[in-house]
C-alpha cells in the first residue's frame, strides 16, 4: 500500500496539529438523530472517529462507546479529549475490517466522512453491517460527487470517485431498512476542515 492509500499515514499527517482539524463538537446530524434511535447505555461504535468529536460526545451521552481509528495521532487526541471531558471511552487503533470488532455486537455505528476507494469502501461498509446487532442502526453522513462539481470548499477528497451517492449507499447497505437516505445541501461548521455549504448524503439504516 502506498503512502497515499494508507489511512494511518495520511491521517497522522492531517491530525498532527495542536488544535482539532474538525473541531471538538459532534457532527450535527449524528447529535440530532442518534439519541432517538437507540436506548440509554447502547453500545456505539464510531468508525474512523478521527480526533474523537463524535465518539467523545456519544460517551458523554451515556452510550457505551468505542472509537475505532487507524491514526495513532488521532487515537491520542481522542483519549485527550475524553480525559478533558471526563468521559469513559474505549479506543481501537485499527481500521475496518478489524479483528478487534466482534460481529453483531453494537447497537449503533456512526460513520461520518469515512471516504475510501471502492475496494476499501466496500470492506468498511460490509464490516460495519456485520458489527451491528439485529435491530442495530447505522448513522452516516458523507460528501456526494456534487461537492466537487459545485466547486465547494467545505472539505472532502479531491476525487469525486471517492464520494458517495444515495444510490451507492443503497447498494453497499443492501438488506438494511433505510429510514433516511437523502442527498442534501447543508451548512457545515466543523473546525477549519469542514466549513461552509456542502453537498452531502445522509443515511439512517437499520439491520
Amino acid at each position: 500500500m502506498s503512502k497515499s492509500n494508507d489511512p494511518a499515514i495520511f491521517w497522522d499527517e492531517k491530525f498532527d496539529r495542536t488544535d482539532y482539524r474538525y473541531g471538538t463538537e459532534p457532527n450535527r446530524f449524528v447529535a440530532d438523530v442518534l439519541p432517538g434511535l437507540v436506548d440509554d447505555g447502547a453500545r456505539v461504535l464510531c468508525v474512523g472517529d478521527g480526533e474523537g468529536r463524535n465518539g467523545v460526545w456519544c460517551a458523554g451521552q451515556g452510550f457505551d462507546t468505542t472509537s475505532l481509528e487507524p491514526s495513532a495521532v488521532g487515537i491520542k487526541k481522542i483519549e485527550a479529549l475524553a480525559a478533558d471531558r471526563d468521559v469513559d471511552i474505549s479506543t481501537i487503533h485499527d481500521k475496518m475490517p478489524s479483528e478487534q470488532v466482534d460481529d453483531e455486537y453494537f447497537d449503533a455505528l456512526v460513520l461520518t466522512y469515512v471516504h475510501a476507494p471502492e475496494p476499501m469502501r466496500k470492506e468498511i461498509h460490509g464490516a460495519s453491517i456485520k458489527a451491528l446487532k439485529p435491530g442495530g442502526v447505522v448513522v452516516l453522513e458523507a460528501f456526494t460527487p456534487a461537492q466537487r462539481r459545485n466547486g465547494r470548499t467545505s472539505g472532502g477528497p479531491p476525487d469525486e470517485a471517492l464520494m458517495f451517492s444515495a444510490e451507492l449507499l443503497r447498494h453497499d447497505f443492501e438488506g438494511l431498512d433505510f429510514e433516511v437516505l437523502s442527498e442534501e445541501t447543508v451548512q457545515l461548521d466543523e473546525g477549519d476542515g469542514h466549513r461552509g455549504p456542502a453537498d452531502v448524503v445522509r443515511m439512517i439504516a437499520r439491520k
